[in-house]
């Protein structure tokens, strides 16, 4: 005999579901728009309203898998993201996206200045599991918008 309630239930635990991932990838193109388009633009493109502040053009977002061989490393990206371990950072002017109330790690030298840029994105310290969860959200909006 069928549960008549789980016929019932189970549309609505599947819309449920269909929401929730909705939002998840709302998520990350919420969080790219609030802390990347200033640099990057709206569309990731690389044209935002600092551009022309910066000494160097941001990265056009939406070719990363065509400028590596049709291939978007997700681990790569995140990386490049995160910042506080990659050494390609200090030629960016891309802010650390770790905690930025102290030097990040790793530069921990009396000389250390942060960029101007970094105001822009001064996230407060959260949980590392928090801004772990960001940049993944943002690396999977990013994976998103590729160019074929």
């Amino acid at each position: 005999m069928i549960d008549i309630r789980a016929l019932l239930i189970a549309p609505v635990l599947f819309a449920t579901n269909a929401l929730v991932q909705a939002q998840d990838l709302d998520n990350g193109r919420t969080e790219f728009l609030s802390k990347c388009a200033e640099c990057h633009g709206a569309d990731g493109k690389g044209a935002g309203p600092m551009t022309g502040k910066l000494k160097r053009k941001p990265a056009d977002l939406t070719a990363l898998a065509r400028n590596n061989n049709g291939v978007f490393s997700a681990t790569a990206i995140a990386a490049i993201v995160d910042g506080r371990g990659a050494v390609q950072h200090r030629r960016l002017e891309m802010p650390i996206w770790g905690c930025r109330h102290g030097p990040p790690s790793g530069r921990q030298s009396k000389g250390y200045q942060p960029k101007p840029i970094d105001s822009l994105l001064d996230m407060p310290c959260d949980p590392e599991e928090v801004t772990r969860k960001r940049i993944l959200e943002i690396v999977d909006y990013l994976r998103r918008i590729q160019e074929k």
